[in-house]
Formats: structure tokens, C-alpha cells, sequence
């Protein structure tokens, strides 16, 4: 995407260790960025960790950022558990409708179930779990349009 973009981006994968922490998101608050795509749903252990830790990290980084575009994503491989993965997309897409309903017009939602498409959905992963080339292609297929939209839009 960064290619696409023609733009620099910082990648802070913490390797299942990112959990949306409030000392996390003071340090991601702190980088200077134009845009923010929050995605640790994968590395949060549950629903209800979600549902304790995502709107208080986006109200975090929206205070030190208040005009950046943020995209809130959902982990892409549903297929193993359904109905987990289904609490888990409600907790972050409580965040989104929270800040809607609050006046945030820069906030978007990217549903990880369209991102691996709908045909060989099983061959976007090495292990039903972390994409692969091709996972990480239709991922950045699904996101770039909404970034890009977004920085034009700012």
C-alpha cells in the first residue's frame, strides 16, 4: 500500500503482543502520522478484551490526533470460529458507531470478512491464522481505496 501511496508508512507489528494497551496507544498517540489503521484484533485475547481496550486506544490517539483519518479493521479469518469472530467485530465496530454518533467524520470501518474475497479464501493463509502474499495482497486490495479516499479527503 505504501507503494500505492507513494508513501512512507511504519508497520508496528508486535508479533501477538499488541493488545491495545493504554501505554501502547500513548506511545502510537506520540508518532507523528496522517492517518492511523487500528488493527489489533488478532492480538487481542478476547471479545471482551476488545470491548475493554479499542475505544479507549482510538479516544487516545483521536485526543493527540484529532483530524487523521482512522480505519478500524477486523481480523480477516473467520472461518474457524464464527460466532468468536462475530463478538470480536462488534466490540471494534462499537468504537466506530460510538464515534460517529459523536461527530467524527474521519473514522472508517473495513469488515475483515470481505478482505480475503470470497473465492480461495482458505489459500490467503499459511495456517488458518497469518496471511500469507496472497492474504496480504487482497488485505491491501480491500484497504487502500478507503485510505486513499481518506487522505484525499483531508
Amino acid at each position: 500500500m505504501s507503494r500505492w501511496l507513494d508513501s512512507d508508512h511504519v508497520n508496528l507489528g508486535f508479533s501477538g503482543n499488541g493488545r491495545g494497551e493504554e501505554p501502547m496507544a500513548k506511545f502510537i498517540a506520540s508518532i507523528d502520522m496522517c492517518a492511523f489503521v487500528m488493527d489489533y484484533d488478532h492480538n487481542a485475547p478476547s471479545a471482551e478484551h476488545l470491548l475493554n481496550t479499542h475505544e479507549r486506544m482510538f479516544k487516545i490517539v483521536r485526543e493527540a490526533h484529532p483530524d487523521i483519518p482512522v480505519i478500524m479493521i477486523t481480523k480477516p479469518d473467520i472461518e474457524k470460529d464464527p460466532e468468536n469472530a462475530e463478538a470480536r467485530r462488534a466490540a471494534i465496530y462499537r468504537t466506530y458507531e460510538n464515534a460517529v454518533n459523536s461527530g467524527d467524520k474521519n473514522v472508517y470501518f473495513i469488515d475483515g470478512k470481505t478482505m480475503f474475497g470470497r473465492k480461495d479464501r482458505d489459500a490467503c493463509t499459511v495456517d488458518g491464522c497469518h496471511p500469507n502474499d496472497l492474504g496480504f495482497y487482497r488485505m491491501a486490495e480491500a484497504i487502500y481505496p478507503v485510505v486513499k479516499a481518506s487522505l484525499e479527503k483531508n
